[in-house]
């Protein structure tokens, strides 16, 4: 019996509320959904809000990434004018949601395009769209506002205009050009895609029609991109480009077949299991499109190119986070279609062990992540206790944000919207295979003197951690910071901590 078009689209509609009840969940915990959920997600939120204020990136503030996400913000940033930052991140975190559900419609039609049998195209394009709202990685990275899903839609418009059947034309090679260059925009991920449209355009249309790519890119780079950074090219290129290419290492996270295991949304089969399954998976996708005949190929090689190079970048980094996996979604997403869905029936065992392990390591990967919850403390506490005007040192922005004590950085109160970014800019030089944090913050006596310089004109301390323990701080700033604040007030035990430190009465 076979499956109408509205069951199918029943089963996307599904897909669909399971994704946004996954990613909603964590909002969920009290006082969440306008509080700290993570330390990225206030820096990116604060420099929207700065650049509404007319500051622009770069060359009054850092941050350590392109700055399109700082545009794509600008409506929760006059959310927050109005209403609060609380109200402001609040709704750019609806903002990420939307993103996510348009990302997840977005595989579900590209997938129709895969070099399927006809009759199993639909059920494809359904497990595809299920891969990427289930997997553990985007999940996660689509909570609150981080960079993967942002420059993850961008990728994908460009690949819808740029796969229809048919040769590209001049019209989608240059739609496609200009959404890739929004993706760069946002992260430089998005070059993986580049490549592969670049390739794509070539292969189906001649090198002529590259030229309309190009110019694409050109005019996506100069509209969305340029006037941010021309004001201070050389620190954009610094604090983007340098500081990227020689971040320095993290030896705390995965390394080896578990990053690689976990980049895939497997990590949680443990390192060698989950690396199995991956390479089951890429083997069945592989045996899958070589079944389709070499006309039909193309689209299955688009995603492959797309995706080898996003694999090798994250695998050799020199730090890990699991959401920079959400980047490789759509792509692993298409190789799970090809892998189950393809022709062939010796494949069979070989489908059914590849479905099960990434089932296992789905369920297991996104619970283990929703059960890790602790609620927050209701900071508006927090505001009630500073005065209209104060000055607040924040160790990370998010908090500030969350208790609506944001300010712009100013003479008379200096600070970062960043400071670990900071940090980064300043130590592009750090030797490989010797972590960062803390002890790169603590080896950098410029960062120490310049936070204790912001200190210095503070009425109040918002903190993650107790000054006496403070981990990227040096005794001596620890020392200065006790010398002359008191505990006013601190989270309660179970709770995300924070505590709110006041300058003593002289």
């Amino acid at each position: 019996m076979r499956t109408s078009a509205a069951g199918w689209g029943r089963g996307l509609l599904a897909v669909l509320l399971a994704a946004a009840v996954l990613r909603t969940l964590p909002w969920w915990s009290p006082n969440a959904f306008f509080g700290v959920l993570e330390y990225d997600d206030g820096v990116y939120y604060a420099a929207a809000r700065l650049l509404l204020g007319g500051e622009l990136p770069y060359r009054e503030f850092v941050i350590v990434h392109s700055p399109v996400t700082s545009l794509a913000l600008l409506p929760s940033a006059a959310v927050g004018s109005v209403l609060g930052d609380p109200a402001g991140m609040a709704s750019a975190r609806v903002l990420i949601l939307l993103v996510a559900l348009a990302n997840t419609c977005l595989v579900h039609r590209l997938a129709l395009r895969l070099p399927l049998p006809p009759e199993r195209s639909r059920a494809a394009a359904l497990v595809a769209a299920a891969f990427y709202a289930f997997m553990p990685n985007t999940v996660m990275a689509e909570h609150t506002v981080l960079l993967e899903p942002p420059v993850t839609l961008a990728c994908l418009l460009g690949t819808l205009a740029l796969t229809r059947a048919g040769r590209p034309s001049s019209r989608a090679a240059f739609a496609a050009g200009v959404a890739y260059a929004g993706g760069l925009g946002v992260k430089v991920f998005a070059a993986a895609y580049v490549v592969a449209g670049a390739l794509w355009v070539w292969q189906r249309a001649g090198a002529r029609r590259l030229l309309g790519f190009a110019a694409g890119l050109a005019t996506g780079f100069v509209v969305l991109v340029l006037p941010l950074v021309v004001a201070a090219p050389s620190a954009a290129w610094h604090d983007v480009v340098v500081t990227q290419l020689s971040r320095p290492e993290n030896t705390g996270v995965d390394q080896g077949v578990s990053r690689f295991a976990s980049m895939l949304g497997l990590g949680y089969l443990t390192g060698v299991p989950g690396a199995l399954v991956a390479a089951g998976l890429l083997a069945g996708a592989a045996a899958g499109v070589a079944a389709r005949g070499p006309v039909r190929q193309h689209v299955a090689w688009f995603w492959a190119v797309s995706l080898a190079p996003s694999v090798v970048a994250i695998q050799t980094a020199p730090t890990f986070f699991l959401h920079y996996g959400a980047f490789l979604a759509p792509g692993l997403a298409m190789m799970t279609a090809l892998c189950l869905f393809g022709p062939g029936d010796r494949l069979r065992w070989l489908r059914g062990a590849v479905a099960l392990g990434v089932v296992v390591a789905f369920v297991l990967g996104t619970g283990s992540d929703l059960l890790d919850r602790r609620s927050q403390a209701d900071l508006e506490d927090v505001a009630r206790q500073v005065p209209a005007g104060s000055c607040v040192y924040y160790d990370a922005v998010s908090l500030a944000v969350a208790a609506d004590v944001f300010t712009a950085p100013s003479e008379s109160c200096p600070g970062w919207i960043d400071g670990r970014g900071v940090a980064l800019t300043q130590n592009a030089d750090w030797p490989r295979g010797q972590d960062f944090y803390p002890e790169g913050f603590v080896a950098d006596a410029r960062w120490q003197a310049e936070t204790v310089a912001q200190m210095r004109y503070a009425d109040f301390l918002l903190l993650r951690s107790s000054p006496a323990d403070f981990p990227e701080w040096t005794p001596a700033t620890r020392a200065f910071v006790l010398a002359r604040f008191d505990l006013a007030w601190r989270s309660e035990p179970g709770d995300v901590h924070v505590e709110l430190w006041r300058r003593r009465a002289s």
